[in-house]
């Protein structure tokens, strides 16, 4: 079955439709996914980490919430919880970029800011919408010049 034909066939309609597809599936729709509008991107949306499954069970990672400065800024916080508690920790600011892996144009998430620990300074995220209310990211951790694969990540704008 071609890569194609598996996300054709897939009908992501949700994020956790996104967590049926293996990596090379996922590369495929990252590469097909639409630079994200950034006067769209305001408020929370639930998250879900894809890749690698076995952190989907931990469910400490909730998503982010976004937000949208009248100057056209964006920024905001990762939603993080245990159980029932929820936080929002670690900030970011975002911007429209180009891929540090394509020629695609992304939104870039940027988590280097004095104000997080440093090992959250160290990711790079790239994020591309893939349906009007869902988007799918992924997440690289910079060691030395080098970046390496940490995960797929999903946005859902429609759910908190």
């Amino acid at each position: 079955k071609s890569v194609k034909n598996e996300i054709m066939n897939s009908n992501i309609q949700e994020i956790d439709d996104l967590k049926n597809l293996n990596l090379k599936a996922l590369n495929q729709l990252f590469k097909t996914g639409r630079c994200p509008k950034i006067e769209a991107l305001n408020g929370s949306a639930k998250g879900m980490v894809i890749k690698p499954a076995w952190f989907q069970y931990l469910n400490l990672w909730r998503g982010k919430v976004f937000n949208l400065a009248s100057t056209g800024e964006l920024t905001g916080f990762n939603r993080i919880g245990i159980g029932k508690l929820e936080t929002q920790r670690y900030q970011f600011n975002a911007r429209i970029g180009k891929s540090l892996f394509s020629d695609q144009q992304v939104l870039i998430i940027n988590h280097d800011l004095s104000a997080n620990p440093n090992w959250v300074r160290h990711y790079h995220d790239e994020m591309v919408q893939i349906d009007p209310h869902i988007y799918l990211a992924t997440s690289y951790y910079r060691m030395g010049k080098k970046l390496k694969f940490v995960s797929y990540f999903a946005f859902d704008f429609s759910k908190t």
